[in-house]
């Protein structure tokens, strides 16, 4: 009985450690991050209030330069490349495109927290990434009611995530983020590798008729630039975002954003004066897409749960009751003697009123 009582015991106590790692080691660190073969596609509708075509302005096509009214759709996706511990590779890509025709795009390499989806700087040396800071993609598991920061790819800077409440989306409770981002110059090279790097000066008149800039705009660059062919160009960017998140993973359940790349003249100070629209557009996620994220949100926390709460809750009830049998039966054990010094032997009966008298 008391070779059970030990076994029992010895059991009980592996399955009670086994549901403290499980709640407090392995789903924290091997179950709730980003897994190494996820790979996340979101799309967007929207609409393009202004486009500049940039072919037609070098051209110097200044009438058919500018499209408005355009419906436009976009295209994220973002890969795991590679692992390494609790950091991953991604690699994130967004174009755009009206018309049937691709008007942008960027792709990023970042380094990341697989748990906080956070830029990190310690990584593998050989990964060419992405120099950033804060979140890129994702919000970090377990998201908080609070403020975090945002990575901005277009201007290579951060902006603040501001927490401003709850609400339901896609038909589970979100919390809300929202992100303003000022006017600043655009420092991606992708962005800026399509966009002239300067205008010529026989092209402002032309620019003054179609509208795109102002008769004394011309005259005060005449002075700033004297006896210049062409003026340096220059860009800025500017947004405001909105983001629904829900809590236990961090999925982004629907995004809806406003934005604006200005196009504009860099003085000699250095400083940019805007002068004529790039692109001016609002986009949001697709109907489907919000389904999507909503189903990645309830799987991602359906497994968190399972293994970080309900199978520790099973496994260390069955440690206990395994523990609580051990106790039992070592205490019935040594009230029935099982296992303790052995009986004095006994003989057959000497009673002398029957013994054999010889």
């Amino acid at each position: 009985m008391r070779k059970i009582a030990i076994v029992c015991g010895v059991l009980g106590a592996i399955f009670v450690a086994a549901s403290l790692l499980l709640a407090f080691w392995i789903t924290p660190t091997y179950v709730a991050r980003l897994q190494d073969n996820a790979n996340i596609v979101r799309n967007y509708n929207g609409t393009v209030r202004t486009l500049l075509n940039p072919a037609a302005l070098r051209s110097g096509n200044l009438s058919g330069a500018i499209t408005t009214g355009a419906s436009e759709t976009l295209r994220r996706q973002v890969t795991v490349k590679q692992t390494a511990g609790n950091t991953a590779l991604v690699r994130d890509t967004t174009t755009a495109t009206v018309a049937g025709r691709q008007i942008g795009g960027i792709s990023s390499n970042y380094a990341i927290s697989r748990t906080t989806f956070q830029a990190t700087a310690t990584h593998p040396s050989n990964w060419s990434i992405t120099k950033a800071t804060g979140q890129t993609f994702n919000w970090p598991i377990g998201a908080k009611r609070q403020n975090y920061t945002g990575w901005v790819p277009q201007t290579e800077t951060t902006v603040p995530l501001r927490y401003v409440g709850q609400q339901p989306q896609g038909g589970i409770n979100t919390n809300v983020y929202q992100a303003n981002v000022p006017l600043s110059p655009i420092k991606n090279p992708q962005l800026l590798a399509s966009l002239p790097t300067s205008l010529p000066v026989s092209l402002l008149p032309g620019a003054v008729k179609a509208g795109l800039i102002s008769p004394s705009l011309v005259a005060s660059l005449a002075k700033a630039f004297p006896g210049a062919k062409t003026v340096p160009l220059g860009y800025a960017y500017t947004n405001t975002a909105k983001f629904w998140v829900a809590p236990p993973t961090g999925v982004v359940v629907n995004e809806k954003l406003t934005e604006i790349e200005m196009g504009g003249v860099k003085l000699p100070s250095g400083k940019l004066v805007p002068v004529f629209p790039v692109l001016s557009d609002s986009y949001a996620f697709t109907s489907s897409s919000v389904s999507g994220a909503v189903s990645d949100a309830n799987n991602g926390s359906s497994t968190i749960n399972t293994w970080g709460i309900v199978v520790p809750i099973v496994v260390g009830i069955v440690g206990f009751l395994l523990l609580a049998a051990a106790a039992m039966l070592w205490i019935r054990g040594r009230r029935h003697g099982v296992g303790g010094p052995p009986h004095a032997a006994r003989g057959p009966s000497m009673d002398p009123a029957h013994a054999d008298s010889r």
